[in-house]
């Protein structure tokens, strides 16, 4: 009986058809190119304030249909609600809510007035 043969890891010998990775034993490739810019030549930001200038109010204006209402909306309760908490935290707000809730009566005591200050 005869002992199998060693497996060897180098290259394959001369007479297999697939070689080594990148050389495969086909004929070479034709017809593909291939180019590219070398980054010393290469201007990412090239004519984009020129585009904006230009594009740019366009498209704004052709999102703002669609954006406008939102924010509108949204700065009208930011709005509300800060004159609400402004309210709610100043004299006056603090003795309607003390009338409101009954733990003062209406003209029990006297209204207060908040009066600029003088320097």
């Amino acid at each position: 009986m005869r002992p199998s043969a060693p497996a060897h890891s180098g290259m394959p010998g001369p007479k297999t058809y697939i070689g080594w990775w990148g050389d495969m034993g086909s004929l070479p490739q034709k017809g593909i190119k291939t180019y590219g810019v070398s980054p010393y030549r290469q201007r990412a930001m090239a004519g984009a304030l020129n585009g904006y200038i230009f594009n740019g109010f366009s498209r704004v204006m052709g999102h703002l249909p669609y954006a406008a209402p939102p924010l509108l909306f949204f700065y009208g309760v930011y709005y509300w609600s800060k004159k609400k908490y402004e309210y709610f935290n100043s004299k006056q707000g603090h003795y309607d809510n003390l009338i409101n809730e009954g733990v003062i009566k209406p003209g029990q005591y006297e209204r207060p007035t908040v009066e600029p200050i003088g320097h």
